[in-house]
């Protein structure tokens, strides 16, 4: 059993010494992959990708009660308000409101669509809260703000018809926001930097693969078979040319010394 467990154990240390040696092998791909991949995250972030700006407004909305009203069931109508908040989003982004909000848009002097408003607006609240908040992200940053603020006015305006809601309160207004959101360049160059990584040790494995040349005489032996009867060093070729000429200088200076004796 105890036999067992070590062949186990040294097998698991064998295959472990394997991989080291393979990414010690291939060092060189790793690293240029990960430099590589990092650089080009980096200068798509910088120079390809449009960076996105965000505005953001807050608004209340719930219904106004009596006393009787406040006193009987506040609880209960606070609840209803929120549960009614998924439908305050779906009635912001409806066409019924997009396209009052694309006309004052287009009369401020911006080209923006009812689709293509839609796809930049989110819409999030906290948990058991009667505020959410209104978030617009375009490429122009007046334009996120604008566009957020007249998106209020207009679902202030209109939600008083569509859900019979007498109190409507925006918080706070959108503000322009000069720096950008997205691309978020540091978060991408590091995620570039691991890409890069793991795909260069990938590599390193598929040429290690690929790769069919003998490189020590474990190989003869283990996987061939056969008997090792002797081991050839490689010699450098710097090596040798150094070998040799300090064999011509001496031959050199044998043949002058015999000259002179002569």
């Amino acid at each position: 059993m105890d036999e067992l467990r070590n062949q186990q154990s040294s097998s698991k240390f064998s295959d472990l010494q394997e991989i080291l040696k393979v990414l010690r092998k291939q060092k060189k791909v790793i690293a240029w992959t990960t430099v590589v991949c990092a650089v080009l995250t980096l200068f798509v972030s910088f120079f390809i990708v449009t960076p996105k700006y965000s505005s953001s407004t807050d608004i209340l909305v719930n219904r106004k009660m009596n006393g009787n009203q406040a006193l009987n069931a506040p609880q209960a109508q606070i609840q209803a308000d929120v549960q009614m908040i998924s439908t305050y989003k779906d009635i912001i982004t409806s066409p019924t409101i997009l396209n009052s909000v694309s006309k004052k848009m287009t009369n401020d002097g911006y080209k923006v669509s009812a689709s293509q408003l839609k796809k930049e607006i989110s819409i999030s609240n906290q948990q058991n809260s009667q505020v959410f908040t209104v978030t617009v992200k375009t490429d122009n940053p007046k334009l996120a703000a604008d566009a957020a603020n007249t998106i209020a006015d207009v679902f202030k305006d209109k939600v008083i018809k569509i859900m019979n809601v007498n109190n409507v309160t925006i918080l706070s207004k959108a503000v322009e926001n000069p720096k950008p959101v997205s691309p978020k360049i540091l978060l991408n160059t590091v995620f570039g930097f691991l890409f890069g990584i793991i795909l260069g040790i990938v590599l390193a494995f598929i040429l290690d693969g690929l790769d069919r040349t003998i490189s020590d005489e474990e190989f003869i032996t283990k996987e061939l078979g056969l008997n090792e009867l002797g081991i050839i060093s490689e010699i450098p070729a710097g090596v040798v040319k150094k070998m040799t000429a300090s064999k011509r200088n001496g031959r050199n200076t044998v043949s002058s010394s015999r000259k002179r004796r002569d």
